[in-house]
């Protein structure tokens, strides 16, 4: 016979309440187990174990107790503000617990849909929705201090633009118009990559060497087809361009520029995902994707969940809806 399960009949004779606090042991003891903590003051204690004054950024403060949920409070020596291990951060005020937010950034490293995240982890769509942007807010200006080098390979990709000001639900024009926006990609040999929104329809000389002459150490090769716009880029560089007629029957084509074609193919299957994406947010989305891009690269070294929430615990960051 099966052995059953020692625990069931116990489990099946708690109440409501003392289900819902077994529960949430269990889940803390799971997250514990997997990402190495299972509580904000967990992760404070080893992310956040002296945090600066939020208000004029000294160091050393005095150690003022600990609130109810474990974590640790401050007094600043210089101005004399009091806060916590979170404060200044996305995840400060947060009404919802730790393992929520583990699981909230597992479903977001897969791009899961937010109807089915706020579903799973059982929130509403508008707190789902606000989580999304908060993670969001820990990224902007993140891809800032990306600089691509050596070998870089460059190309656009477009989308629709669902901004009804810009044509959505008309006709749809032939061609780049300026009912697609246009993300300008980069990627070099050492596979770091780079997306910016790069304004509408075909980009111009202009558009293309202000959205990636920052990302492009100087002296690089530039690989990439014979899009005009590409030479400002280059000569702004002082690199070297490697240039191939874009021909997708050419076999040496396609295996040159294979780099960035397939990233540019990535992002656009990532997008699609996000069905109903605000374009205000399109670099917040690219930032993220971009971000995970990195992390996944390191998932030998790190845990990726548990890199993801020490991220979301280092970043002085908040989001605040205009919803």
């Amino acid at each position: 016979m099966p052995k059953g399960n020692a625990f069931a009949e116990m489990v099946a004779g708690l109440d409501s309440g003392d289900f819902a606090l077994l529960s949430s042991a269990v889940h803390e003891r799971e997250c514990r187990e997997a990402v190495g903590f299972g509580t904000f003051a967990d992760a404070a204690s080893l992310y956040r174990p002296q945090p600066a004054c939020p208000s004029c950024r000294a160091k050393g403060a005095w150690r003022d107790g600990h609130e109810e949920s474990g974590l640790q409070r401050f007094r600043c020596r210089s101005c004399g503000r009091r806060y916590n291990s979170l404060t200044g951060t996305v995840l400060e005020h947060s009404k919802a617990d730790m393992t929520a937010w583990i699981q909230f950034v597992r479903l977001m490293r897969f791009s899961v849909p937010l109807d089915a995240t706020a579903e799973i982890c059982g929130v509403s769509h508008q707190t789902a929705w606000e989580w999304r942007h908060r993670v969001f807010a820990t990224v902007d200006g993140y891809q800032d201090r990306i600089v691509l080098r050596d070998r870089v390979w460059i190309d656009e990709t477009y989308i629709v633009d669902t901004d009804l000001s810009h044509g959505f639900g008309q006709a749809r024009k032939r061609g780049l118009s300026r009912q697609q926006v246009c993300i300008a990609v980069a990627i070099d040999i050492h596979k770091n990559p780079v997306a910016v929104v790069c304004g509408h329809g075909k980009p111009s000389s202009r558009r293309i060497r202000e959205s990636l002459e920052p990302h492009i150490a100087e002296g690089s090769t530039i690989v990439g087809d014979r899009e005009r716009a590409h030479n400002a880029l280059v000569k702004a560089i002082k690199g070297t361009h490697e240039a191939y007629k874009a021909d997708v029957s050419d076999p040496v084509y396609l295996e040159r520029v294979a780099m960035v074609n397939n990233l540019c193919s990535w992002i656009k299957r990532y997008l699609w995902r996000f069905t109903g994406m605000e374009m205000k947010y399109l670099q917040s989305y690219l930032n993220w994707y971009v971000y995970l891009f990195r992390v996944k690269q390191a998932s030998e070294r790190w845990p990726e969940t548990a890199r993801v929430v020490r991220h979301l615990m280092l970043a002085d960051a908040r989001f605040r809806s205009s919803t």
